[in-house]
C-alpha cells in the first residue's frame, strides 16, 4: 500500500543531504560541532472516520410512470410536508438543502432517534418536466428501515405501455385548424375567447383494447382569470398541461388468471390509493381507507417563470368532463332519483359524508347511470387529497364509457373516487410454495378491483424472508389477489383448497385472510447468502506516500434485480448479508455520503464476500520515517549504528 518508490527516493535524498553536510563540516578542527542529521519524513494518510449507525433510515427510489429508472439528467427535489424532526443525512449530519436534491434517482436519510410509538414522515417529490407525487413513511423501533418507490409522470407522455396520456400546449394551439376563434389574454380582464366559440378545450383520451378506455376534456371559458395562490394575475398567458390516468377497469375485468402486469397507470396515482383523508365528523383527525378510482386528471397552468395558476377569479370556473370506463367498480352504490335538484344534499343524506362512504354494508357493483360519484382534489404541493363535490354518472351513448362532468373553481389534480373506510388496520398471512415449504422466492402481492390496485412488495421482507405478507391499511371492499413472480401470477389459492394452476383469489373482505396460508404453483428457488461490506478508502493517492487501511462504515444500500428494487439495507453496520436467487442477476447501489452520490456494482450470485469501496479524501500528515529502511528509530538504521 502507498507509493514505496517515492518513499525510498525521499529517504535516499534525505540521507544524501546528511552525508554531504557531514563531509563539508567535518575537518581537523576538533572544536567544530557536527549537526544532527535531518530526520527523513513521509506523508501519511489519516484513516477516514466511519459514520455512526443511527436509529433508523428511510429512502425513496424514483422511477417514471412506465417503470423505468429516472434519467440521471433529471434533478429531483424532496419536500417534507410533515415535521423533519429526527431526520439526518446518511452520514449522520444535520439535513441541508443539498441532501434534498438528487440526480441519482433516490433520496436517503437516517433517523437520530425513533419515538416509542413510531414516527411518520410525509413528503412530496418534484422534478422539472414531471408531475409531482407524494408518499409517506412510518418507522418504528422494530421496523426501523423504510423504503418507498415513487413514480413520476412526464408532462408529455404518449404511446406508452401504461394507459396514461399527458400533453403540454399553448392556449392558442387549442383552437382547431380552420376554426374562426381568437384567443387573447390580458392580466386585468383575463382570457378572451371570441369568434365561433367562447371556450377552448384540451381533450385527452385512452383506448387500449383489453386494457383501458376513458378520457377527459378540460374546458376554459371566455373571461377566465389566471390567478396565483396569493391572488396575483399572471402577466403572460400560461401553457396548459393535462395528464389523464385511466383506471384499467377493463384490464382487471378481463385479465387471465395467470397474467399480471408489472406496470399500471394506477401505480402512478399521486399518493397511492391506500391513504387517509379528513374525518367527515369535522374533527381535527383523519380516517384511513382506500380509493376506488374512476379516473384521474392532472391540470396545470404555468407561465414561463414557473408561476402556477390556482384560481380563476370571482364566479369563474373550469369544466372537467370525464369519460369513465363502464367496468369501474362502485363499492358504495347510491343512485340519484330522477328530478333531484340538489345532488350534494341527496348524497350527504343517503350514504355519504364529505365524500366518505357511510353505508353500513355496501354491496359493490359496477357503476351505472344515475350513480353518485364523489370528486376529490389533490394539492400537488402539499401532497394531500381533499373532498370537493359530487358528480352524477350520465349516459353518453357510448358502449364503453359513461360521463361525469364537474365545474371546478380552483386548479388542482382531480379524481373521481369512492372512499371506503378500512375494516381492519392490518392483515398478515403465510405463503408456502408448491411443496408446502415456506416461500423463499421474492414476490409482489397484487391487490386489485376494477379501479383499485396495490403492489405489496415487502421490500425489507425480514431480510429475505418472503414466507409472509403483511398489509397495512388494507382495502375495505371486495378485491382479488395475485402473487407475481417473474412476470406471471403464481398463486394457487388458499393452501386448504389450492389446486395446481394459477388463479386469482377473490375475497369480499381481505381481513378474513388474517392468519391464513396462501399456496403457490412454483417451488422455491435456490437462495445464496452473500456477505457485503461497505468501506471508506482514501482517494487522494497523489497526496501521500503511505496509505491508510480501508475503514468499514455503515451506509444506505439498495439491492436491485434489473430495474426492480429488491431490498434495502441499513442498521446492520458495515457488513451485512444479501439473499440472492439462483438464476437472477443483481446489482447493489450504495450511498457515497461524502460526495452525495450513489455508486453501483454488479453482484455475482455466489457466496464469495464482496467489499464496496467509497472513495473519500483523506487528511495527510507528515511523519518521521521509522523501521528498517534507515530512518530514525528503525532496526539497523542510523539511530542504532555503532
Amino acid at each position: 500500500m502507498g507509493n514505496n518508490e517515492f518513499k525510498l527516493t525521499k529517504l535516499a535524498l534525505a540521507l544524501g543531504v546528511t552525508l554531504s553536510l557531514s563531509g563539508c563540516l567535518s575537518d581537523d578542527d576538533k572544536n567544530d560541532t557536527v549537526p544532527e542529521p535531518p530526520v527523513p519524513t513521509q506523508d501519511v494518510a489519516v484513516p477516514p472516520t466511519a459514520a455512526e449507525t443511527q436509529a433508523g433510515a428511510i429512502s425513496v427510489s424514483l422511477i417514471d410512470a412506465t417503470g423505468e429508472l429516472l434519467d440521471e439528467s433529471v434533478t429531483a427535489t424532496i419536500t417534507f410536508t410533515s415535521s423533519e424532526d429526527g431526520l439526518l443525512s446518511v452520514a449522520g449530519d444535520a439535513l441541508s438543502d443539498e441532501d434534498k436534491s438528487t440526480t441519482d434517482g433516490a433520496f436517503s436519510f437516517t433517523l437520530e432517534s425513533i419515538p416509542a410509538d413510531g414516527v411518520t414522515y410525509d413528503y412530496v417529490v418534484s422534478a422539472e418536466g414531471y408531475l409531482n407525487n407524494s408518499g409517506s413513511f412510518t418507522v418504528t423501533t422494530t421496523e426501523n428501515v423504510a423504503a418507498d418507490e415513487i413514480r413520476l409522470t412526464p408532462r408529455n407522455l404518449a404511446d406508452s405501455d401504461v394507459p396514461i396520456v399527458a400533453e403540454t400546449k399553448s392556449l392558442e394551439s387549442l383552437v382547431p385548424e380552420g376554426e374562426n376563434t381568437t384567443v387573447a389574454y390580458d392580466p386585468t380582464t383575463g382570457l378572451s375567447v371570441s369568434g365561433d366559440k367562447d371556450e377552448i378545450e384540451l381533450p385527452q383520451s385512452v383506448n387500449k383494447a383489453g386494457v383501458a378506455v376513458g378520457g377527459t376534456t378540460v374546458k376554459i371559458k371566455n373571461g377566465t382569470q389566471f390567478l396565483t395562490a396569493d391572488g396575483t394575475a399572471l402577466e403572460t398567458v400560461p401553457e396548459i398541461t393535462v395528464a389523464y390516468f385511466a383506471n384499467e377497469a377493463t384490464r382487471n375485468e378481463t385479465e387471465a388468471d395467470s397474467a399480471t402486469v408489472e406496470n399500471s397507470s394506477l401505480d402512478a396515482f399521486p399518493g397511492g390509493l391506500a391513504l387517509s383523508v379528513a374525518n367527515p365528523d369535522g374533527s381535527d383527525s383523519n380516517v384511513s381507507g382506500s380509493f376506488t378510482s374512476g379516473g384521474f386528471v392532472a391540470i396545470e397552468l404555468t407561465d414561463d417563470a414557473g408561476n402556477k395558476v390556482k384560481t380563476f377569479g370571482e364566479g369563474n370556473s373550469l369544466t372537467v368532463a370525464m369519460q369513465v370506463d363502464q367496468n369501474t367498480s362502485n363499492p358504495c352504490p347510491v343512485s340519484v332519483p330522477a328530478g333531484t335538484t340538489d345532488l350534494s344534499a341527496y348524497a350527504e343524506a343517503n350514504g355519504y359524508s364529505m365524500g366518505v362512504c357511510t353505508l353500513t354494508s355496501p354491496t359493490a357493483r359496477k357503476i351505472a347511470v344515475g350513480d353518485v360519484f364523489p370528486v376529490w382534489s389533490y394539492d400537488e404541493d402539499a401532497g394531500k387529497w381533499s373532498f370537493e363535490s359530487y358528480g352524477e354518472v350520465t349516459d353518453n351513448d357510448s358502449a364503453d364509457t359513461f360521463d361525469v362532468s364537474v365545474d371546478v373553481n380552483h386548479l388542482s389534480y382531480w379524481n373521481l373516487d369512492y372512499f371506503n373506510n378500512n375494516q381492519c388496520s392490518s392483515v398478515s398471512f403465510d405463503i408456502v410454495d408448491s411443496n408446502d415449504q415456506p416461500n423463499a422466492g421474492r414476490y409482489s402481492l397484487v391487490i386489485e378491483n376494477n379501479g383499485f390496485r396495490r403492489n405489496v412488495r415487502n421490500l425489507r421482507a425480514n431480510r429475505g424472508d418472503y414466507s409472509q405478507a403483511n398489509i397495512a391499511n388494507p382495502p375495505g371492499f371486495p378485491v382479488t389477489l395475485k402473487i407475481r413472480q417473474n412476470g406471471a401470477n403464481v398463486l394457487a389459492g388458499l393452501a386448504s383448497d389450492a389446486g395446481t394452476t394459477a388463479t386469482k383469489l377473490s375475497v369480499s373482505n381481505i381481513c378474513d385472510l388474517d392468519g391464513e396460508t396462501l399456496k403457490l404453483t412454483t417451488s422455491n428457488p435456490g437462495i445464496i447468502s452473500k456477505q457485503v461490506t461497505t468501506q471508506l478508502v482514501c482517494s487522494n493517492t497523489e497526496d501521500f506516500d503511505v496509505n491508510a487501511d480501508p475503514v468499514p462504515t455503515p451506509t444506505y444500500s439498495r439491492l436491485f434485480s434489473g430495474n426492480a428494487l429488491v431490498n434495502t439495507y441499513y442498521g446492520e453496520g458495515a457488513t451485512f448479508n444479501v439473499a440472492l436467487e439462483e438464476g437472477s442477476s443483481y446489482s447493489i447501489r450504495y450511498y457515497d455520503y461524502g460526495n452525495r452520490q450513489w455508486l453501483s456494482q454488479d453482484l455475482e450470485v455466489n457466496t464469495t464476500p464482496v467489499t464496496l469501496d467509497i472513495p473519500t479524501v483523506c487528511e495527510v500528515v507528515e511523519q518521521p520515517i521509522t523501521g528498517g529502511t534507515g530512518g530514525t528509530g528503525g532496526t539497523g538504521g542510523s539511530g542504532n549504528g555503532g
